[in-house]
């Protein structure tokens, strides 16, 4: 704590990511503040497989205020972790919907469908299975894939994701039908996700422990936008996609599963705008960056006693 901060006087003060809850405790005793922590990803999965961040965590719980995650997946893995339930609150993600205008995809079978894959090439993103399922639908459909991302610099396991990816797309003879964009900025992301008709994104628990935590942001705004997202069950993915019915989420590292959630999108792209509505307004609800930021105010209140 410097000479400066000494200064401040917070009302609360708010860590992001469990380790910086960690480190910030003593700035939160000295200061006399409330103390709230919000979960994100790795902190929760990956950082606990240490005992040494495992007794961290139980000396934070027992000090900090309140915790904030995700989704109920993320409530529960916390809980599980040793952090009292009555410390937890589900804090959904916030996107700022004016920068996702609504328009919902169509697709006509004698078109070719264009999907897009996005995220870097890390085992939890899952690319692979989504490559091995367009694989297997593309004799069937006139696929043209994007894929923005690469593997990190330097990073082996990345590497290996890239050469899967890579063999899989050499295995089904998908060169043709495959661009690799690369790393882009994020406005080229939005950009091309308006260009296409389907985003597949299907996240798994990595051997390291690593996951999404809660569910990945891009999830959220593709749906925003009025694109079918096709994924799968991990963490909090099934929280954020809302079809207004079970049966669109394959389970972890299913290939055949995503190829029967692609077919199911496409056998009837007529019947994809109810889908796509209730999708849309469900992100409006529940992930809306204002409703949520209002939502967080309210539990600041809470913390401090002035409910």
């Amino acid at each position: 704590m410097t000479r400066k901060s000494m200064h401040i006087k917070p009302d609360i003060v708010h860590s992001h990511f469990g380790n910086q809850g960690w480190a910030d405790m003593p700035i939160a005793r000295k200061s006399g503040a409330k103390h709230v922590v919000t979960y994100y990803g790795f902190d929760i999965s990956k950082l606990p497989k240490q005992k040494l961040w495992r007794k961290r965590y139980m000396d934070l719980f027992k000090t900090a205020d309140q915790f904030l995650c995700e989704g109920p997946h993320m409530a529960k893995v916390l809980n599980e972790l040793g952090c009292p339930k009555k410390k937890i609150t589900v804090q959904h993600l916030g996107i700022e919907l004016n920068r996702y205008p609504y328009q919902p995809r169509t697709w006509i079978s004698t078109q070719p469908l264009r999907v897009l894959l996005a995220g870097t090439f890390t085992e939890k993103k899952g690319l692979p299975y989504a490559m091995e399922a367009l694989g297997k639908i593309s004799t069937r459909y006139n696929l043209q894939i994007t894929i923005i991302g690469d593997a990190r610099p330097n990073a082996e396991e990345c590497a290996q994701e890239k050469q899967r990816i890579l063999d899989i797309i050499d295995r089904y003879d998908l060169s043709s039908k495959v661009t690799m964009l690369g790393y882009q900025p994020y406005a080229r992301l939005i950009q091309e996700a308006y260009k296409h008709h389907l985003f597949i994104s299907p996240s798994v628990t990595a051997v390291s422990g690593d996951t999404e935590g809660g569910a990945p942001v891009t999830i959220i705004e593709m749906a925003a936008t009025g694109m079918p997202v096709v994924s799968t069950t991990h963490c909090d993915i099934p929280t954020v996609l809302n079809y207004g019915e079970d049966g669109w989420l394959a389970g972890e590292r299913d290939v055949d599963g995503l190829v029967g959630i692609l077919d199911k999108w496409l056998s009837k792209p007529t019947d994809w705008g109810d889908r796509l509505d209730h999708a849309r307004r469900h992100i409006e609800s529940e992930y809306d960056a204002v409703k949520q930021g209002v939502r967080l105010g309210k539990i600041y209140d809470d913390v401090l006693g002035r409910s």
